[in-house]
């Protein structure tokens, strides 16, 4: 009976000494043909072997290392101040990574990956440090320009930034009108804007807009909205009319045309003189409103997203002031975050937050917003953070 070979098993004896020489050449070509610079350095800190790779980068031989200490090869002040330590480390059977630039051969500076490894014998003792040291000045010069170009990005987009922010309004501050704000994109650019400006003697017109997604597409966006919005340009408007405003802008920012961004809103118009406010919703997280007894309800949003219908008819309700009345305006990421025990919070949370910790002086935003990066573990929020705050004031007569 024949006896069956384990492709899984080698048996030693098969092979000769003419075999071993063989594996043996073949394994120095590997070696030698290999791109990346290799070493092996005993405990006494002498070279044993380099291969053709290191010896091409230097200019030497082997007979000019192999035999050698470090020491004696680089100077002992080179060796005692920067190579010693990271070959003991290895030694004592840590792996030690580097990346550093040197100057090699009288060339320019380039850089380098340097690795140490540690090689064990039969019994597990670390007898070497084997060294693959590799160019890496390539990677090095394409992260350098990678560097500058995201340098001068960064510069435009801190401009846009400071652009965008220029566009907001002053806060208000009078007897019977305040409005206090925040706003702090998740990004350098956000989606997040509003405004307020009076349409005429009698009538402010106050806006907020929410463009899906982040970044510069929906800061471009948003801003062109705004633009239209503080400038009255939409044609055919009357701007006194929330609904003609919302139908407006439907007309000229559906997706379709606008990289698949849509937009959810308020516009508000107060008539400073009866109290009354006449507002569209389009998609919008709801309007909190405090009345003067402080109780606090929310009004929703009444008509669709805008850009994603040009045929809705969009439409407008009022509200009358009686004495003092609160009301909050603000986008989605000023409520959307995990709460401690693993829910999302919702905006009867934040009604009842502000409920907590509402006063003349709208610290309550700053509260809300350091709530909400608290909740974060102090990391920036995931959406961007923008809230309005209208106090006004009218006396029955």
């Amino acid at each position: 009976m024949s006896k069956k070979s384990d492709p899984e098993k080698t048996d030693l004896g098969d092979f000769n000494h003419g075999d071993f020489k063989e594996i043996e050449e073949k394994y120095k070509f590997i070696v030698n043909a290999y791109g990346e610079m290799m070493t092996l350095i005993n405990r006494d800190y002498v070279y044993e072997l380099v291969n053709d790779s290191w010896c091409r980068t230097f200019g030497k031989s082997r007979e000019d290392f192999i035999g050698k200490t470090v020491a004696e090869v680089w100077g002992w002040e080179k060796f005692n101040s920067e190579i010693k330590g990271k070959i003991d480390q290895c030694l004592q059977g840590n792996i030690f990574k580097e990346e550093d630039s040197f100057i090699i051969a009288g060339g320019e500076r380039s850089y380098y990956s340097v690795t140490y490894f540690p090689f064990r014998n039969k019994n597990q003792e670390v007898t070497h440090a084997v060294g693959v040291t590799r160019d890496i000045t390539e990677r090095k010069e394409a992260e350098k320009k990678k560097d500058q170009y995201l340098s001068i990005i960064n510069s435009d987009l801190d401009q846009a930034s400071r652009y965008v922010h220029s566009l907001l309004p002053h806060e208000i501050d009078t007897a019977q009108l305040r409005i206090n704000w925040k706003i702090v994109p998740s990004a350098k650019l956000g989606g997040d804007s509003f405004g307020y400006h009076w349409i005429d003697n009698e009538h402010l017109a106050i806006y907020m807009l929410d463009v899906s997604g982040h970044g510069v597409g929906s800061a471009l966006q948003s801003v062109s909205a705004l633009n239209m919005l503080k400038f009255e340009t939409l044609h055919n408007t009357n701007f006194r009319n929330p609904h003609e405003v919302l139908h407006s802008l439907n007309q000229v920012f559906q997706m379709a045309d606008h990289n698949s961004l849509f937009i959810t809103m308020w516009y508000i118009v107060l008539n400073s003189a009866t109290g009354e406010l006449t507002f569209a919703g389009a998609g919008h997280p709801p309007m909190i409103i405090f009345n003067e007894e402080g109780i606090p309800g929310k009004i929703f949003s009444q008509n669709i997203l805008i850009g994603i219908d040009d045929q809705f008819e969009f439409h407008s309700d009022t509200y009358n002031i009686s004495g003092l009345t609160r009301i909050y305006v603000y986008t989605d990421g000023v409520y959307e975050a995990s709460l401690p025990d693993g829910s999302m919070m919702q905006i009867d949370d934040l009604v009842n937050f502000l409920s907590r910790h509402i006063n003349e002086s709208a610290t309550e935003i700053e509260l809300l917003y350091n709530y909400l990066v608290e909740l974060k573990s102090g990391r920036s929020l995931d959406d961007d953070f923008t809230i309005m705050k209208i106090s006004i004031s009218k006396n029955e007569t």
